[in-house]
């Protein structure tokens, strides 16, 4: 059976952000080690999940462009909610 944690990473820190992570892992009663993988895994899935969401096809990017270089287009669904809102502000704040 091989171990499945035989992989390593080395990062070289200042005093000072070392003891801020040992503080950190402290608070959170992890281990030096478990705290950084957590931090770094939990950053590295967000990354991987924004990059599948926010990852276009060359025909979206031509679609955006085209949006973007457009002339704005009123809603008047979306006027009328927005002047709601505004009324409601005004009441509130008096």
């Amino acid at each position: 059976m091989s171990d499945a944690k035989s992989e390593r990473i080395n990062v070289r820190l200042t005093p000072d952000a070392l003891e801020t992570i040992r503080a950190a892992a402290d608070v959170q009663q992890q281990d030096l080690t478990s705290f950084v993988l957590g931090a770094v895994m939990e950053r590295a899935r967000a990354v991987l999940a924004e990059d599948r969401i926010l990852r276009l096809t060359p025909v979206e990017v031509n679609q955006l462009e085209k949006a973007l270089d457009s002339e704005p287009e009123v809603v008047p669904q979306l006027r009328a909610f927005l002047q709601r809102i505004s009324e409601a502000r005004e009441t509130v704040s008096k």
